[in-house]
């Protein structure tokens, strides 16, 4: 039986979802580690154990919790300025962008087995 193009797209399309989320598990955790990182720039606190309480951790779904401590809670249904957790948000949203189209790009390659 002759192969076909079909069978080569069938199968990278079979391959895709595996690689998307392994790509996409290393880039969630840079975009929270980036953000974590210059929050602990921009928080206003002097003292370090406000630095310290801004950290993050891997989730088992693929995502990245990011905790920026007590000094960035808002009650809920009040969303109030958060001084140091919009910027580092703001400021890290083209890169954090950037690395997620780079991500699926990677993950379609090696799905291609190009890479």
């Amino acid at each position: 039986m002759k192969k076909t193009g079909f069978d080569r797209v069938r199968r990278i399309l079979n391959k895709l979802p595996d690689e998307v989320e392994l790509t996409m598990q290393e880039a969630n955790r840079e975009n929270g580690e980036d953000v974590l990182a210059l929050a602990r720039v921009l928080i206003p606190e002097i003292t370090s154990s406000s630095r310290l309480a801004i950290r993050g951790s891997q989730v088992p779904e693929g995502g990245y919790l990011m905790d920026f401590g007590p000094k960035a809670k808002v009650i809920e249904g009040n969303k109030g300025p958060r001084p140091f957790v919009n910027p580092a948000l703001k400021a890290t949203r083209d890169r954090r962008k950037e690395r997620n189209r780079k991500a699926l790009k990677d993950a379609v390659r090696r799905a291609k087995g190009n890479g």
